[in-house]
Order: structure tokens, then sequence, then C-alpha cells
């Protein structure tokens, strides 16, 4: 039977609002690992962390597709170390995360590439240190609070009846959390594995062992999020009002939605003007203006790093603009990002824009999924897009506060403030079901 010591870790809290997946990480000790137990677990991967001087008789499934042994401890590295230099135990888990990070990514990488479907096994010799390691790493990129990581390390030393013993025995929380923290020094857990080699998709994927996601696409407005063109519209008008003299008073003049008010902004400049303004000529100086800030212009910063990310997780991206496709498909023609998008949805193709829900409704249909992640600038295309059962993230244009966009499921400042793999486990469907076109 499993030792003591062995304890599936599902059924934990995160972050996002789900617990941690039950049969899919297992912990244990060797002296746990017999066959029986672990054939009728199917696991996809057992893992042994153990040294060959640990190694007393094989291990019951040596020789099965399932079990790996990477041993946690780099022999060369180890011969390096000065114990007098880890009076604690915590030194000692601190400087282990960095001195083996040759085994420690090659162990990472074993868990995150293991069959998505199969529970994981994970194993030392007592399952308390390296094997506590390991799972506070795993818990940590899922999002499990430190004090709920503490809790299931700090048990091991009552399953095994150390909790009496030598210091080196204990698996006190301050242990853990120290060695949690130490990552927060390298940049934290996601720059800790990013370190050890992983690529993003393994490090998405070592979170969602944990925590169920289902994300099938990201779709993006365009005008002040994917481009900040709002920015260089309001510049050229700038431009244009002090060519005449005058100061553009921006109070009323930016609606925050899609659809084209440009004659309502020329009448307004007309009166301020007075006889003799020149429409004509008025248009082609602003137009001129705005095209050479255009010839500057990229995506706003991270999206790109977003785009990437969702293409190397085999995630649907398209693009969801209430701006005809003549003005969309030139600016993603010029910084050659046009075939980065399975499809391209603009608001030629509705009857009614933003707020209204139906460029993400079409939207939607084209991708052939009921729901996705919308990307938005404005407080209208947040409305659209949860009109439509999606997760709208919001990133404000300049000219937007945050507070307008709070209804959003969630703020940022800048798509740079946090790695989509990461946002990616907070997103949940709203219950849409437009599938079909």
């Amino acid at each position: 039977m499993w030792s003591p010591n062995a304890r599936d870790v599902g059924g934990l809290p995160t972050r996002y609002g789900v617990p941690t997946r039950s049969r899919a990480l297992v912990r244990t000790d060797a002296l746990g690992t017999v066959h029986d137990e672990l054939v009728a677990l199917d696991a996809g991967l057992v893992l042994d962390l153990r040294s060959d001087w640990e190694l007393k008789q094989p291990h019951p499934l040596d020789g099965t597709p399932a079990y790996r042994r990477i041993p946690w401890i780099d022999p060369d590295a180890e011969r390096l170390r000065d114990p007098e230099a880890e009076p604690r135990l915590l030194d000692v888990y601190r400087n282990s995360l960095t001195r083996n990070a040759a085994h420690v990514g090659r162990i990472f990488a074993a868990i995150a590439d293991a069959p998505a479907d199969r529970p994981v096994v994970v194993h030392c010799k007592a399952g308390k240190d390296r094997t506590g390691l390991t799972v506070a790493v795993l818990l940590e990129v899922a999002g499990v609070p430190r004090a709920e990581i503490a809790a299931d390390y700090a048990i091991s030393e009552v399953h095994l009846g150390t909790q009496n013993g030598p210091e080196f025995s204990r698996t006190r929380p301050e242990t853990i959390i120290g060695s949690l923290e130490h990552l927060d020094e390298l940049g934290g857990v996601r720059a800790y594995l990013s370190w050890l080699g992983l690529s993003a998709a393994q490090i998405h994927r070592l979170a969602t062992r944990l925590v169920p996601v289902d994300v099938p696409a990201i779709v993006f407005d365009f005008d002040g999020l994917l481009m900040d063109t709002e920015t260089t519209m309001v510049e050229s008008w700038q431009a244009e009002w002090a060519h005449h003299g005058l100061e553009l008073d921006l109070a009323g003049f930016w609606p925050g939605h899609g659809g084209d008010i440009t004659e309502e902004r020329y009448a307004v400049l007309a009166a301020a003007v007075g006889a003799g303004f020149d429409r004509t000529a008025s248009h082609a100086r602003r137009v001129a203006h705005r095209n050479r800030l255009h010839a500057e212009l990229d995506f706003r910063a991270g999206i790109r790093d977003w785009i990437a990310t969702a293409r190397e997780l085999g995630l649907q991206v398209a693009i969801a603009s209430s701006s005809p496709r003549t003005w969309v498909l030139p600016h993603l023609e010029r910084v050659g990002a046009v075939d980065l998008f399975d499809h391209i949805v603009t608001g030629d193709e509705v009857a009614a824009h933003k707020p209204d829900p139906a460029i993400y409704e079409l939207a939607l249909r084209r991708l052939g999924v009921p729901w996705a992640v919308a990307v938005e600038d404005t407080a209208h295309g947040v409305a659209a897009a949860q009109s439509a059962g999606m997760y709208a993230v919001a990133i404000p244009n300049p000219y937007v506060q945050a507070a307008a966009v709070a209804a959003a499921d969630l703020v940022l400042g800048s798509a740079d403030d946090l790695l989509l793999t990461e946002l990616l486990l907070h997103a949940t469907p709203k219950g849409s079901t437009v599938v079909t076109e």
C-alpha cells in the first residue's frame, strides 16, 4: 500500500478561483512506490529523484515506459558544495535550486512533457526535501497560496514521524516559504523555470497540469489596442487646430467607441476657424501628418509576445475591429503582421458597431469556437465582448481611464504586465454558445 507520506496534491485552492486537479500530481517516497499501487494509478510519468548511491534495489517500474530517474543532485556541482556555508535546511534548499540547475531543469521539463491526461508521480527517498521542492515549485506556478504550499510541505514530518527529530529531518513551513522567496529574488517562479531552460509552452503545461484551462482563442480589438492609432488620431487633430492658431479641447472630442465621426469634427473645427475654412485642404494636411506618425507605429508593448505565445500554445488568434477592412489591413501589411491572425473581422461586415456584440459574435463563428478571450481598450469594446460571452481583458489606451473599463474581467496597464500564459489561467467562459456561421 502507499506509504504514510504519499498524497495527491489535488483540491488545494488557487488564486485563479479553482482548486488544483485531483489525480494529476502525486508525491510520495521511495518506500511507497510499490508496483500494484503504481500500476493501478496508471501514471504517465513516475519520476524518481534519487541519486545512484541511494539505489539499493531496482524500482518496481524500472524498465516500463512511465518510469524515469532524473537525480535532483548534480554530482559535478555537489563536489563544489561547501556544507559549512549551509547551516540551515533553508540554506541547502536555496542553494540547491541553483546549484543543481542542470538536473532540475530536466526534472521540470519531464513533468511538462508528460501525458496531460495521466497522473505524474514524483518521489525521492523520504519524499520531503527534493520531492518537497519539486512540488512546491509546481504549486507556486499553479497559483496555490504559499500558506497552502507550506502546509502541504509541513505535513511530511508528521507522516514520517520526524516532527521531534533533528532540524534537518523537519519540514517547517518557513523552510519552504523561504525557498520560494528565493525564487522571488530570481524574478519569480516563471523566470526561474525559464532560466532552467523551459519554454513558455512547457511552463504553461506545468501550470495547467494542476489548473484546468480551456481557452480556444484570443481576439484583439485593433484601434487603440493592437496599435495606438487613437493617439495618432488625436495628435493629427491637435496639429490641425494648431495650424489655425487654435488649441483643441479634448473634452468630448474622443467618443471611446467605433464609428466614423470625422465630419462632425470638421464641423466643429470649421465653426472655430470661421470664414475661409478650407475643409479639403485641412483634411489633406491632417491626413498627411497622421500618415507620417503611422510610418513609425507598431503594435503596443507586449502584444507581439502575447501573439507569439498564443501561437506556441496552439490557440487561434483573430482581430475584431469596428473599423473597416480598408483601414485595418494596410496597417497590418505595413508591419508584416497579416499572417499572425487566423481571421480579421472588421466593422464593414456587420450592421452595428460596439457596444453591440455583432462583431464578436461574427468572430466566434469564423473561429468555430463557443467563447474566447477578448482584449479591448474601451468600455464599449468590453461590453461588446462580454455580451458575446467572452472573457474581456481591458488594456486602456492613453485616452481611457482605468475606471472606465472597470467592468472588464481583468484590467491591465499593458500587455507587458502579465504573461499570456498566466492570463489564460484567469480566463473562464461566460456561457456563449455561438459556434457556427
